[in-house]
Order: structure tokens, then C-alpha cells, then sequence
């Protein structure tokens, strides 16, 4: 028994060991190369969140309940860019990590995982450094900032499944699923609930909107900025199913092109 869980707890910190390897591999390759290193990993949805808030901002228009504008954009368009990045790297997973499956320890799943607990925490920094800015130029602070940390966290997981998928399919010999996938995330924008709430919407149209799972974390999100000024549409255990279900989808998916795996490099 005792033998058990040391051997478990040994095997945990090899595989934290392997998935911090990974995230710093991942760093370097991404952004190390850049004059702003580092601090580009920030930077880049800071930089397409904010635009996407100020532009709205200077627009003039109000928003229903008077919710701060550029604080509803931000958390609004800086999840959907995690969202959107995760689904699109996803079919290049194999071939820009190649020279780390010759180790025994690594995984295409680890590969995966730790590319976006990365994006995760970048992303969550990320909407709380604009937030703070705001704040400081007289917004208000999150109503409860561990409701937007697991709302993204939520998010993340979400996609990590779909991410699966992606790959799979790749792998399977779906060459265009690469191509599909780009304009597949700008399409759905209107659709995934990052630029407008459900008690927005029609009552009959409520309950079909509601269907989507990322509704759901968007409004979740939104809840935990704005708190109880307006009314919020989202179901934690339908979240939490959702994921289950496209993460369990995904590994059956990745185990099915396991064959094809070994033979691509």
C-alpha cells in the first residue's frame, strides 16, 4: 500500500517535471526569439483584448444593466483569443514538437496539455493586468476574481478536448481539417456567447442558445466581473459535462490514431 503511493507520488512529480520542461520549451520556441522575449506571451492578448475594448470604448455606445464597456470586452474577447488559439495549433502539435517524442516520458498528450495550461495562465494574467488598469483609471475591480479563474480554467479544458479532436483528425489523413479549423473560429463568434449575453436575446431564442457549453463560461465570467447587476444565464454542472464529454471524446479519438502515430515520425 505504502509502496503504491509512493510510486504514484513519484510518478507525479516526473510528469510535473516533464509538463514544466515542456511549458519553458514551449516559451523559448514562441516567443524567446522575439526583442520583447518573454513578455510577448502576455503581450499578445493584451494587445488584441484591449484593442478589441477601446475600440468599443471610443464608440460611445452603452451596454444594458451599465456595464463598464471596455471591462465587458475584455473579458469577453480575451477568453474567445484562448479559445481561438488553442483550436488552431492544435493540428501542429506533432510536427513543431517533434524531437521531444524521441523521449520515453513525453506524450503527444503532455505536448498538449502543457501548451494550454500555458495559454490558460497567460490568458487569466493576462484579463487581470487590463482589469487592474482599468481599476486604477477608475473601473471597478472583479466582483469575484475566482469565478473569471475558473470560468478561463473551464474554457481551457473545454478546448483542450476539441484540441484532441483536431489532431486526431489530422493525424487520420483529414489534410484540410487545418484549413477548416481558422475560419471555423472567426465564424463562431457571434455563436460562442463572447460579445453578448443570453437575457439579451429573445425569450424563445434563450433555451437554444443555451445549448452551447461556451455561453455558459462566458456568462460565468462575465458574472464573476460584473456581479449581480444584471441577470446571468449559466449551469456549472452542465459546463463541467460538457467538457467531460469532449475530453473523453478526444482521448478515445487519440487513442484510435495511436498506430498512425508511431509510423508518423
Amino acid at each position: 500500500m505504502i509502496s503504491g503511493v509512493r510510486q504514484i507520488v513519484e510518478g507525479g512529480r516526473v510528469q510535473s517535471r516533464v509538463l514544466t520542461a515542456i511549458m519553458l520549451r514551449e516559451l523559448h520556441t514562441r516567443f524567446g526569439r522575439h526583442h520583447l522575449g518573454y513578455l510577448w506571451v502576455f503581450l499578445e492578448p493584451m494587445i488584441l483584448g484591449g484593442s478589441i475594448a477601446l475600440l468599443h470604448y471610443v464608440s460611445g455606445h452603452d451596454l444594458p444593466g451599465g456595464m463598464d464597456v471596455a471591462a465587458f470586452y475584455i473579458v469577453g474577447y480575451t477568453p474567445y483569443y484562448l479559445f481561438r488559439a488553442i483550436l488552431n495549433r492544435a493540428s501542429t502539435t506533432v510536427m513543431a514538437n517533434l524531437p521531444l517524442f524521441y523521449h520515453r516520458q513525453v506524450s503527444y498528450t503532455d505536448v498538449m496539455l502543457a501548451r494550454h495550461v500555458l495559454d490558460c495562465a497567460t490568458v487569466t494574467i493576462a484579463i487581470f493586468i487590463m482589469i487592474g488598469v482599468l481599476t486604477v483609471l477608475g473601473g471597478e475591480f472583479p466582483h469575484d476574481p475566482l469565478k473569471i479563474v475558473v470560468g478561463v480554467a473551464i474554457m481551457a479544458a473545454f478546448c483542450h478536448g476539441f484540441a484532441m479532436l483536431i489532431l486526431a483528425a489530422t493525424i487520420w489523413g483529414a489534410e484540410n481539417v487545418e484549413r477548416l479549423v481558422h475560419p471555423f473560429t472567426y465564424l463562431m463568434i457571434p455563436f460562442t456567447g463572447a460579445f453578448i449575453m443570453v437575457w439579451w436575446l429573445p425569450t424563445e431564442l434563450q433555451a437554444y442558445a443555451l445549448l452551447n457549453p461556451t455561453i455558459h463560461m462566458f456568462e460565468f465570467i462575465r458574472d464573476g466581473q460584473f456581479g449581480p447587476v444584471v441577470p446571468y444565464h449559466w449551469d456549472l454542472g452542465y459546463m463541467l459535462a460538457a467538457t467531460a464529454v469532449v475530453n473523453v471524446l478526444g482521448m478515445l479519438a487519440m487513442r484510435a490514431v495511436r498506430g498512425r502515430l508511431a509510423t508518423s515520425h
